[in-house]
């Protein structure tokens, strides 16, 4: 591949990150309710965590059947605090209670390695994993 083919790595391949940060995961269940709303709550969580000291990035999937699971990545556990105590969050997670989800799980996980394939780049784009 030419060195102009080369695209930007997905955000866990980024560089910058620390060795050992920390997973903060959210599993839910959707309910029915407003698509719209949730949509909107839902971008503006993202834009906001992204403006939280100690954010590095966000992955989110969503199945047919509603199940979804959100891994946002943190320096801290104390950036996962200030994040989890947003008051800004905290009025979204009790509009998630009543309007948006039959149930969620949340868990922080610390993550010290990781690792990376590409198919797009010509090597392994990241490797920090302990053998």
């Amino acid at each position: 591949m030419a060195d102009d083919q080369v695209r930007q790595a997905p955000v866990a391949m980024r560089t910058g990150w620390p060795d050992t940060y920390f997973a903060l995961i959210f599993t839910t269940q959707r309910t029915v309710s407003d698509e719209n709303m949730y949509q909107i709550t839902a971008d503006r969580m993202i834009t906001l965590a992204q403006q939280q000291a100690g954010f590095l990035g966000v992955e989110s999937v969503r199945g047919d059947d509603g199940i979804g699971i959100t891994v946002s990545y943190w320096r801290s556990q104390d950036a996962i605090h200030d994040w989890r105590t947003n008051s800004e969050h905290v009025v979204a997670e009790q509009m998630g209670r009543k309007e948006f989800y039959e149930w969620y799980h949340v868990r922080v996980a610390k993550i010290v390695g990781h690792q990376t394939f590409d198919a797009s780049l010509d090597s392994d784009a990241g490797d920090n994993l302990e053998e």
